[in-house]
C-alpha cells in the first residue's frame, strides 16, 4: 500500500485560482447560517470520471474548524468492550482501503421543489465523485468489540455552531446503521483524489459512507459512538428526515439514508443556443440502490414534431466502481429552429426510475425529479 504523503502539520494549501479558474469556478450558495460554507459544482465539472477536488461541492452547517492535527484524536466508544482513541499518526499507520464513490447532498436540486422547502437552495451541483482512501470503519469497530444489541453508530465532527430552530450550540452529529458501518467500503478517509484531505473537505479525517446521502459522510470526525438504540439528535430527526405535510413534532420521521436514482444533463447547459444539425448530449447517472441499467432521453420535439413524447435510450459508459456514477451519451439531431426542453431519466438495477416530480417533503430532501434543460435552436446569422 502506498504511504500517505507526510503533510500532517497542515492540510494541503488551497492555491489562489487564476482567471480561467475564476470564470469556471464553483458557485458559492447562501446558507441559512452566515459562517457555513456551501459551494456548488458546475455541471461541466461532472464530466470527468472523478470530480476535481477544487470543484467538488462543499456543504458545511457551521464554520470550517481549524483542527490542530497534533492534538486531534478519534475516539471509539459507547456500546463496546474496549473503547480507545487514536492519534492521526496511529490512524494513518493502519491498513487502508480505496473506494471510488459518489457523494450527493440530500438537499441537491432543492431549488426546483415547489412549494419552496426549507434549506439551502441548491440547483443541481451538490454532487461529485472522488477516489477516497482511508481506514475501514469496520476495522475500528472490530478493535473496540461491538456489544450485542447495538443498532447504530453515531459519528461526530469537530464543527460546532448554532442551527436554526435549535436553542443551544451543537456539534454536527449523524448516525448510520451498524450494518452500514461494518461495510468494508465505509471509510474513515484520509485522502481524496490521491492527496490528503483539504480543510474544507474534512482534514484530518472524515467518514465516507458510499450509497448514502452526503450528510452521513461526517467531516473532521472526532468521535465514533456505538449506540444500543436509534439516535434522536437534531440532524437525524429534523434536518435530514423526510417530513411530510401534516407531520407533528411527535411524529416518527423517516430518516434520509440511501441515495435515490438520478441523472443530470451536463451538456448542453441551461439556456444554450444550438445550431441546427447533429447534437451529442452527455450526462451522468447514479443510484445508491445499485448500478444504472438505463438512461432515456426526451428531446421535447427538438428532433421533429413527432418526438415530443418519445424517449430514446442513451449509450451508457462503464462505471468505474459499484459506488460510482455512470456517464452517458446520446447522439441526436436538432431538426428545426425553436425553443425546446431536453430531459433525461435514469433507471437502476432494482427498477427504480426517476419520477416527473418527486414527492414533496418539508426539507426538499432526496429530490430526484427528471432533469430538464431548456435550449434554443437558432440558425447562425448570415455572414457570421
Amino acid at each position: 500500500m502506498s504511504a500517505i504523503p507526510d503533510r500532517r502539520r497542515a492540510p494541503p494549501a488551497e492555491e489562489a485560482p487564476g482567471p480561467k479558474e475564476i470564470r469556471e469556478s464553483p458557485l458559492e450558495v447562501r446558507p441559512p447560517t452566515p459562517d457555513a460554507l456551501c459551494i456548488e459544482t458546475p455541471l461541466a465539472s461532472l464530466d470527468p470520471p472523478t470530480t476535481p477536488t477544487d470543484h467538488f461541492f462543499v456543504r458545511n452547517h457551521f464554520a470550517t474548524p481549524h483542527v490542530d492535527v497534533e492534538a486531534w484524536r478519534i475516539r471509539v466508544e459507547g456500546a463496546v468492550d474496549r473503547p480507545f482513541e487514536l492519534t492521526y499518526d496511529e490512524l494513518a499507520a493502519l491498513p487502508r482501503h480505496e473506494v471510488e464513490a459518489v457523494l450527493e447532498c440530500a438537499g441537491n436540486s432543492r431549488s426546483s421543489v415547489r412549494p419552496r422547502p426549507e434549506g439551502v437552495l441548491w440547483r443541481n451541483g451538490a454532487v461529485g465523485t472522488a477516489v477516497w482512501r482511508g481506514v475501514p470503519l469496520a476495522a475500528l469497530l472490530q478493535r473496540a468489540g461491538v456489544r450485542p444489541g447495538a443498532v447504530e453508530v453515531l459519528l461526530e465532527g469537530a464543527d460546532r455552531g448554532q442551527e436554526p430552530g435549535v436553542k443551544d450550540e451543537i456539534s454536527f452529529q449523524m448516525s448510520i446503521t451498524l450494518s452500514k458501518a461494518l461495510d468494508d467500503d465505509t471509510l474513515v478517509a484520509l485522502e481524496m483524489n490521491g492527496a490528503p484531505l483539504s480543510r474544507r473537505h474534512g482534514f484530518p479525517a472524515r467518514v465516507v459512507v458510499p450509497d448514502w446521502y452526503g450528510m452521513a459522510s461526517v467531516k473532521w470526525v472526532t468521535r465514533v459512538v456505538v449506540l444500543p438504540e436509534a439516535f434522536q439528535g437534531h440532524f437525524r430527526t429534523r434536518a435530514y428526515a423526510y417530513i411530510a405535510e401534516g407531520d407533528s413534532a411527535e411524529s416518527e420521521k423517516r430518516p434520509v439514508t440511501t441515495v435515490r436514482v438520478k441523472s443530470l444533463i451536463t451538456w448542453p447547459k441551461d439556456g444554450a443556443v444550438l445550431p441546427p444539425g447533429p447534437l451529442r448530449l452527455r450526462g451522468v447517472a447514479w443510484s445508491g440502490h445499485g448500478r444504472i441499467v438505463r438512461v432515456d432521453v426526451n428531446l421535447g420535439g427538438l428532433g421533429g414534431p413527432r418526438e415530443e413524447e418519445t424517449w430514446h435510450p442513451a449509450v451508457l459508459l462503464p462505471a468505474e466502481s459499484p459506488h460510482s456514477w455512470t456517464h452517458w451519451e446520446f447522439e441526436g439531431h436538432a431538426a428545426r429552429p425553436g425553443f425546446y426542453v431536453i430531459r433525461a431519466r435514469a433507471t437502476d438495477e432494482q427498477g427504480h426510475t426517476q419520477p416527473v416530480q418527486a414527492t414533496w417533503n418539508f426539507r426538499g430532501l432526496g429530490n430526484n425529479s427528471i432533469h430538464a434543460v431548456p435550449v434554443e435552436v437558432r440558425r447562425p446569422a448570415a455572414g457570421s
